[in-house]
């Protein structure tokens, strides 16, 4: 099995990357950095270095090289200067459907996101399911798989919830803190990866991906206070002032929206609950995919102590 990924590098996608590699595949990454290159065939990888932006650098590697899939990874929380949501959850998927198609390469495994839909107010869900609606179209061999949060070591969601209730007085809770998430760990994503490249079951298929437990935004704050004492004060701020003063913020400077804990886009996400339909869809996605999900709590004592 020949396998080439694009977000490779990144949390999740070195996890995935080293799982699929661990299991016998050979891992061709795209990687933009070439600071990065080095290290990573000191590890046993592959690389390609270029973008996504040069297709034709990358058809050309890609003609040249006779793949068996490819996975993609790339995914951003928060736009920036030169990568929007557009261009990286819909172009670039776009892109990457034309060099399978142009090369052959008929198996194209997706990460989307659980919550992606057409009429959500959030850019992010609402380009994820663009880009997610590109591969289910695409005629090839596809699956999409759609994650809860996701939780590991230097998570960034979950890194910088965690440093908020470690170094304010108070903790902000933005609207009601009552929408629901079902955090699964990193590892888990990654088995759920290497094993849908060898299980005819999972083609053309979508998989919602969730963790065991089922948590309230508060509740995940108040896990970390339990976890990592002391407790702090919780203010509630309402979602619809705190979305309008980052809106105000985000038109007014880029740099001081990029320092910013949240955007206005990540406020109106919280507004939809990020949950699996039911225990019987987690249970058949744990025997197709060969899932053992760890509990949220159990990986915040171990990477809290």
């Amino acid at each position: 099995m020949k396998v080439f990924i694009a977000g490779g590098t990144g949390f999740v996608g070195s996890v995935v990357s080293e799982k699929i590699k661990s299991s016998g595949a050979s891992v061709m990454l795209l990687e933009r950095n070439k600071n990065k290159i080095p290290r990573l065939k000191e590890q046993g990888y592959e690389v390609f270095e270029g973008t996504l932006e040069d297709k034709a650098a990358v058809n050309s590697f890609l003609s040249a090289n006779k793949f068996d899939a490819i996975i993609n990874l790339i995914g951003i929380i928060r736009s920036v200067p030169g990568f929007s949501f557009q261009k990286v959850h819909v172009d670039y998927v776009n892109t990457l459907l034309d060099l399978a198609k142009e090369n052959g390469i008929g198996r194209f495994i997706h990460m989307s996101a659980l919550g992606a839909s057409e009429n959500s107010g959030a850019k992010y869900f609402s380009t994820k399911y663009k880009g997610e609606s590109l591969v289910k179209n695409s005629g090839l061999k596809w699956t999409v798989f759609q994650p809860s949060l996701i939780f590991g070591n230097n998570a960034g969601f979950f890194d910088d919830i965690i440093d908020l209730v470690k170094t304010r007085a108070f903790v902000p809770i933005i609207g009601t803190g009552e929408t629901k998430f079902a955090p699964i760990d990193v590892f888990s994503i990654a088995e759920a990866y290497n094993n849908s490249l060898y299980n005819e079951k999972t083609l053309n298929e979508v998989f919602r991906l969730c963790g065991p437990d089922i948590y309230t935004f508060e509740e995940i704050i108040d896990l970390i206070m339990e976890t990592s004492p002391p407790k702090k004060l919780k203010i509630h701020t309402p979602s619809f002032i705190a979305e309008k003063s980052l809106g105000f913020i985000e038109k007014l400077s880029t740099s001081l929206s990029q320092n910013a804990p949240v955007t206005s886009d990540q406020i109106r996400m919280l507004k939809h609950d990020n949950i699996c339909e039911s225990n019987d869809e987690t249970q058949k996605n744990d025997e197709i995919l060969g899932l053992k999900r760890t509990h949220l709590k159990d990986w915040l004592t171990s990477y809290l102590a």
